[in-house]
């Protein structure tokens, strides 16, 4: 494998500012502490800093001296922009037909403020996470995490989700999937889905956000998904609508 020639600190800003934007921390909660994140990242404090000082120099964060290091963001901080990906996930369905799945964690636990609100769970309502690798041709292509409230999980077991796709599960339970809120975007790879997948930390990946829901509205699952790029290749054929047809262009087709 190739080593990586970004300075490290470099890295770590990168990962921590993705993990600030995707709202795990919250708008405004605290990171962990500089000795906390420089073993979880096995780097000086001192790298770390220096990590920080970038962060802090965007205005993502603020540092309170014997109190902590404080998100700081915005809601513009953290809107993406938004586009149609439905035959973008048609395409790896098929994709996933092909290749070999491996449950590796399955645990139910108390969710996140942000997950419980994502889902719209009770107060004391877990959710039942699982992660799975799906490989193919024997090299691991993408890591899934998916969250489902915990009535819903209680219906499958461990050795059920190891065997059968997820939406088996809902549908052999009389769970109707009806829709979803997509979104697609670029993510760099933190140290569990880099070993996972057998990439540097900080490598680019292809990451999917998937809330699925059912006919009645109510949220079923969430779904992270991380792809290798190098391993997916998406193409679709376009064409240009008249002025008639509102402009612009349109998908006609799609492969992998």
């Amino acid at each position: 494998m190739i080593s990586n020639p970004t300075p490290r600190y470099y890295r770590i800003y990168r990962l921590l500012k993705q993990a600030i934007k995707n709202l795990e921390y919250g708008f405004d909660g605290v990171l962990p502490s500089e000795h906390a994140l420089a073993k979880k990242y096995d780097v000086s404090r001192l790298t770390i800093r220096r990590s920080l000082d970038l962060l802090q120099q965007e205005g993502l964060i603020k540092k309170h001296q014997g109190v902590g290091t404080f998100v700081s963001l915005t809601q513009a901080q953290t809107s993406p922009l938004k586009a149609d990906i439905n035959a973008l996930m048609s395409s790896l369905t098929e994709m996933g037909s092909l290749t070999q799945l491996k449950l590796i964690h399955f645990s139910y636990e108390a969710p996140i403020p942000w997950l419980k609100s994502l889902l719209e769970l009770e107060d004391d309502e877990q959710v039942q996470k699982s992660i799975r690798v799906r490989s193919y041709q024997e090299q691991p292509f993408s890591h899934l995490t998916t969250y489902v409230p915990e009535a819903i999980g209680r219906l499958y077991s461990r050795e059920d989700l190891a065997n059968h796709p997820l939406h088996e599960l809902f549908k052999k339970n009389g769970i109707q999937v009806h829709s979803a809120d997509q979104s697609l975007t670029a993510a760099l790879a933190d140290p569990e889905r880099a070993a996972a997948l057998n990439v540097e930390p900080g490598s680019a990946l292809l990451f999917l956000r998937r809330l699925v829901k059912d006919s009645s509205g109510r949220p079923i699952e969430y779904l992270e998904a991380a792809y290798q790029p190098d391993r997916y290749e998406y193409k679709m054929k376009l064409r240009m609508l008249s002025d008639d047809e509102g402009g612009g262009w349109e998908i006609q087709n799609h492969s992998n």
